[in-house]
Parts: C-alpha cells; sequence; structure tokens
C-alpha cells in the first residue's frame, strides 16, 4: 500500500466512523415514553393498553395506555405516568376514567 492508498484508507475510515458517531447521538436525543399525555390521534406508536398498534390512532385523549414521546424529565411535570404506572392503572377501569378526567380538566 502506498502512502496515497493509506491516506485515503485512513481518511475513508475517519469519514464512517464520524458518520457513524454522530447518527446515535441525533436520534439519541434525551427522551421519554410519556403515558397519559397524548391528545387523540397524537399518540406515539403502539402502547400498552393493546387497543391499536400505529402513532396517531388514539381516539382517546389522555389514555393512560397510550404515550407520547417527550424530552427527559417533563413526563412527570406533564402529569404523565411510566409505562409500569400506566399498567397498573388500566387494570382498574373506574380509575383510568378518573385519570383521564383529571388530565383533561388540567389541560383545558
Amino acid at each position: 500500500m502506498n502512502k496515497r492508498q493509506f491516506l485515503s484508507a485512513a481518511a475513508t475510515s475517519l469519514l464512517a466512523a464520524g458518520t457513524l458517531s454522530l447518527t446515535p447521538l441525533a436520534q439519541a436525543a434525551d427522551t421519554d415514553k410519556c403515558f397519559g399525555v397524548a391528545s387523540a390521534g397524537q399518540n406515539g406508536c403502539a402502547g400498552v393498553s393493546g387497543l391499536h398498534s400505529c402513532q396517531g390512532a388514539s381516539t382517546v385523549s389522555y389514555n393512560p395506555g397510550d404515550f407520547k414521546v417527550v424530552p427527559e424529565g417533563t413526563c412527570k411535570k406533564m402529569g404523565g405516568l411510566t409505562a409500569k404506572q400506566a399498567e397498573i392503572m388500566l387494570k382498574d377501569p373506574a380509575r383510568t376514567k378518573a385519570f383521564e378526567a383529571a388530565m383533561a380538566q388540567r389541560n383545558a
């Protein structure tokens, strides 16, 4: 390998490494799945309720089974739930309805 080939290979490697290292940083913005804060049609992909499997398919606002991706650390401030909290809440339909009503009033 001559000097030119070596430099070309080194430059290609550096470019590839730079591209690969930037991609995760751009995609790994600090975010959380925040359950119970999404308005109807504004949910992330499939939630824990199992009612649908598509983004934007929620027909109910503030359902604890649906999530919205939010900046890390803001979910609690918004009144949202973690996935585990949402799973527990969904086991009690009365508690679920009360949560939805409270969130609707909070965001009115």
